[in-house]
């Protein structure tokens, strides 16, 4: 597996910075936080798309993902068809940088629907989506995130769109204090495409980000099933600095995940050695 950060953990910096630091602290891809303005927006110029590949194919550092956030589920025409659109103008703009992966929402439930109607609303907008993804070549993930976080029901929805390129992105920390992890990665295992893998805590009823081995989830045993899943692709690490302005400094943050998260991938490799 490879490891990357999500540039939600570094909103200060700009793309050479998070190019050269990628390099520097030993990340072999990045995630691309994917908002007009910031990282990456849907509609870079032709240009732009071929500076941003070629800034990060000088570093020797993949594209893994770009963040998107359009999700599927409001009830407003008017905005969903906003959503389906910026998610169709990304997977272009993934497809020219370079990028495997375009990360989605779900979406939170409409009031106004029962579960069996947003489940049928949301594979409807996915949908739309996917045929351009097929088109493009470029993978949607979907994120166990909001209403979505049951691996169960992310993987229905997956299944109800029914596209090879739609599968999951499994947030470690999103589900871990409302199902056992087995019971995600049972679900999503011959699905997943993307990993956003990092610690957090409870506090006050919220999900709050630690440091990598400072907070309560069982990173190892995580690992341990992410690996028997047969998942061999990114493990991105999502500090979320942008959310959580009070958080370590990147510089602190990112060169302890890739130490801990190798250290754990070292330990697995030798146990499984053993086991040979």
């Amino acid at each position: 597996m490879k490891l990357s950060f999500a540039t939600l953990g570094c909103p200060k910096w700009t793309l050479e910075q998070i190019a050269a630091n990628a390099k520097a602290m030993g990340y072999d891809g990045v995630e691309l936080r994917g908002v007009a303005g910031e990282h990456i927006g849907p509609e870079e110029t032709p240009a732009e798309r071929a500076r941003i590949r070629k800034l990060f194919e000088s570093h020797g550092i993949e594209i893994a993902a770009i963040m998107g956030y359009s999700s599927f589920t409001m009830d407003d025409p008017a905005k969903l068809k906003e959503s389906i659109r910026v998610a169709q103008c990304f997977l272009e703009t993934a497809r020219d940088i370079g990028c495997p992966t375009l990360r989605l929402f779900g979406g939170v439930f409409s009031k106004q629907l029962d579960e069996k109607g947003n489940m049928a609303r949301a594979a409807e907008g996915v949908r739309r989506v996917a045929g351009h993804a097929e088109r493009t070549g470029v993978n949607i993930a979907l994120e166990t995130h909001d209403d979505w976080t049951s691996g169960e029901r992310l993987k229905a929805l997956i299944t109800s769109v029914g596209s090879p390129r739609v599968g999951a992105c499994w947030d470690v920390a999103n589900g871990y204090f409302g199902e056992p992890p087995e019971r995600t990665c049972a679900a999503l295992r011959d699905c997943l495409v993307h990993v956003h893998f990092k610690d957090a805590a409870m506090v006050d009823g919220k999900i709050k980000s630690k440091l990598p081995g400072t907070g309560q989830l069982d990173l190892k045993k995580l690992l341990s099933l992410i690996t028997g899943a047969g998942y061999d692709r990114y493990l991105s690490f999502e500090w979320e600095k942008k959310w959580e302005p009070d958080l370590e400094e990147p510089e602190i943050a990112f060169p302890r995940y890739v130490k801990l998260t190798r250290g754990l991938m070292g330990e697995l490799k030798k146990k499984k050695a053993r086991k040979s």
